[in-house]
């Protein structure tokens, strides 16, 4: 509920986040481009910044990774575990992406270095499960996830650690995340 009202107030604060959102889905190239477009000038993050986000090789993801590049925006993008991986990220990286991981990625100890590093003030996630774990644990604390159309997991899972799973909002409010649920 949280989440929701949050984006009603960032919908009525900038108007073209709530149209340019609502219509991603639309099969026209040029409004997809236009609406992603406004989506990320609506994250406001500065030329030199880092987003992370999830279903890189999808049709969005790479209109995300395009524009991105545009506006010297630096990317993180996640891809599914799957044959022809090494492929995919070559397709992704010579479109502009700057870095591009498989999901299996995400759950090692170099992603959570890599994250620290660059230190990604943005997340879209456009999946379920696992992967929407994976962006918004690369967040920057204070940064904004944005999730659209996708259930969130009840619990954040630690793979491979002693710790035990933490509730999804638990997780939400310690890393301080202005959460947009589209």
């Amino acid at each position: 509920m949280q989440s929701v009202r949050r984006f009603v107030a960032a919908g009525h604060q900038n108007p073209n986040l709530w149209i340019g959102v609502r219509s991603l889905s639309t099969s026209d190239p040029n409004s997809l481009m236009k609406n992603v477009g406004s989506l990320l000038d609506s994250l406001g993050l500065k030329s030199g910044g880092t987003l992370v986000q999830n279903c890189g090789d999808s049709e969005v993801g790479k209109l995300v990774i395009q524009l991105a590049k545009e506006r010297k925006l630096q990317t993180i993008s996640i891809i599914e575990d799957k044959p022809g991986t090494p492929e995919i990220i070559e397709e992704l990286k010579a479109l502009g992406g700057d870095i591009v991981v498989p999901e299996s990625y995400t759950k090692t100890w170099y992603m959570k270095r890599l994250a620290s590093e660059l230190s990604p003030t943005a997340g879209l996630n456009f999946s379920d499960g696992y992967q929407a774990t994976a962006v918004c644990k690369t967040v920057a604390d204070g940064g904004t996830f944005l999730t659209y159309g996708k259930k969130l997991p009840k619990h954040v899972v630690y793979d491979g650690a002693v710790r035990k799973p933490v509730e999804w909002s638990t997780f939400l409010k310690e890393k301080k995340l202005n959460v947009l649920n589209l």
